[in-house]
């Protein structure tokens, strides 16, 4: 999915009015991850559902300069929205289970409290057309996560006793089309176990390194993988090195980087066969070398580290 056709995904919720809109919302408890609904007086939704609208509005169809990128190629780039296309966490399968279940629990005030409540599912849908949202909870949207709160009582303050819940416009997620859109990827990375699906599929690149038989020894790269930004920078290597996809032989691989102002620093076995990497540096600018991200202009002739390697398409108009 690219920016444009999110954008088309995402048009039934700009251009319906508000009450052509139906809005379900739900919680995600913290204990074991249960699903309830979250049972909402008619009255307000319509302003819930604007604030979304608005929300959907500003922060992604008007983001004109951003762009989506596979979560396994995600790199130091900034304005980009990421397509999940590793394992999905169980959290993230519910945005589209809750649509189909119709025996889900409404939340019970006796039995649940609001501050057991980790995240939010809001889903917005007009016809046969829906999109879930996905909200990790931060402190400043569950009044009562410790602290001593004060509300008005006549003319002074008094302790607030109760808990609230604060709908807020944002979302981290959003689930559409069969496609799973990461609109904040911070967030995301602190949640999820995601730090250890990202090593797992670090660990994969690292044997698809291995199979090249292109180093010398292949243990210190493994010991980076708990590093998680280099573990990020090996997850494109096993999702997306165009180096290792169309197989170029290794004796051109090395004869590239013994030319290249950026890789002439690297070092090589005695028989000049095999990569030598022996500090962090080296590893970095060999993971660059796998990902084609050393580039030169054939107009200027300079060379350039380039992450963003859009393949060019010729048009075919008059």
């Amino acid at each position: 999915m690219n920016k444009e056709e999110l954008n088309q995904s995402l048009d039934f919720i700009i251009t319906n009015p508000i009450d052509k809109i139906e809005i379900s919302i739900f919680s995600i408890l913290k204990e074991n991850n249960e699903v309830v609904r979250l049972d909402i007086e008619l009255d307000n939704l319509p302003q819930i559902i604007k604030l979304f609208k608005n929300s959907i509005q500003n922060n992604i169809i008007e983001k004109d300069d951003f762009s989506i990128l596979q979560l396994s190629t995600a790199d130091e780039r900034k304005n980009c929205f990421y397509e999940y296309d590793l394992d999905l966490p169980e959290e993230l399968k519910k945005l589209e289970s809750v649509i189909t279940d119709e025996n889900i629990k409404k939340f019970n005030f006796k039995k649940n409290k609001i501050i057991d409540i980790d995240s939010l599912i809001i889903v917005l849908a007009c016809g046969d057309k829906e999109i879930s949202l996905f909200n990790k909870l931060s402190n400043v949207e569950i009044l009562a996560r410790g602290g001593y709160i004060i509300g008005k009582a006549k003319e002074r303050f008094s302790k607030f006793n109760e808990q609230l819940l604060r709908i807020s416009p944002k979302f981290q997620v959003i689930r559409i089309s069969d496609k799973t859109i990461i609109t904040n990827l911070e967030t995301i990375e602190k949640s999820f176990g995601f730090q250890d699906v990202i090593k797992r599929e670090a660990d994969i690149g690292v044997n698809d390194i291995s199979s090249m038989n292109i180093l010398r020894e292949i243990d210190s790269l493994r010991e980076m993988i708990s590093n998680v930004s280099f573990a990020r920078k090996l997850t494109r290597i096993a999702k997306n090195s165009p180096v290792i996809n169309l197989r170029i032989p290794n004796s051109e691989i090395i004869n590239f980087a013994r030319k290249h102002p950026a890789t002439k620093s690297l070092k090589y076995t005695d028989d000049g066969s095999k990569f030598d990497l022996t500090t962090k540096k080296s590893k970095k600018i060999f993971l660059q070398l796998l990902n084609d991200d050393l580039l030169t202009s054939e107009l200027t002739k300079l060379h350039y580290a380039s992450l963003a390697k859009d393949e060019y398409e010729e048009d075919t108009e008059d």
